[in-house]
């Protein structure tokens, strides 16, 4: 139990500072900007209760705005994620037993691929649609949001999936 919590405590850690040292100042084209810093809210337990969740996700938005000089865009972000992972996420990763209805660490070692791959791709549109409407403030460039939003999506979901692949195997069959 506790291995899993310094696991935990670890990946938080780790993605929020590359997040903060490193992807803030990558945008590629003006449209693409990639968060990896929420994967470490998405890989929290599954029988984690709501409460903790939204909170560990309200500090991970909280932590990187105060990096950026945002006031509150991944803050309300990655909270509004954590909100749509706790309806729609857990029915996303977990099986229809009971036995299996608690996952340590929801990962791509742990939970069917495509739903793993599924999860992920709409946590990330979440949090970028969200994002993306807070930055822009308006509809006066709908269709340039929705582009950025999507773009940023995807790039989003790549790093998570090549994090996934080459780093987690170690942490996630704790």
């Amino acid at each position: 139990m506790t291995k899993l919590v310094f696991s935990n405590i670890f990946r938080f850690l780790a993605l929020i500072v590359v997040q903060i040292l490193f992807l803030n100042y990558v945008n590629f084209g003006g449209y693409m900007i990639p968060f990896i810093y929420i994967l470490a809210v998405l890989m929290l337990p599954t029988r984690m209760g709501r409460i903790p969740m939204l909170l560990v996700a309200f500090g991970a938005g909280l932590i990187v705005d105060l990096f950026c000089n945002i006031p509150g865009f991944h803050t309300f972000s990655c909270t509004m994620m954590a909100f749509f992972r706790i309806i729609l996420g857990n029915r996303m990763l977990t099986r229809d037993d009971q036995a299996e209805a608690d996952i340590d660490v929801p990962s791509i070692y742990t939970v069917p691929t495509q739903s793993y791959m599924a999860y992920l791709i709409v946590m990330a549109v979440v949090y970028s649609l969200t994002y993306s409407l807070l930055e822009a403030f308006s509809f006066g460039n709908f269709g340039i949001t929705m582009l950025s939003a999507l773009l940023d999506a995807a790039v989003t979901w790549v790093l998570m999936m090549l994090f996934q692949l080459f780093l987690t195997k170690k942490i996630s069959t704790v």
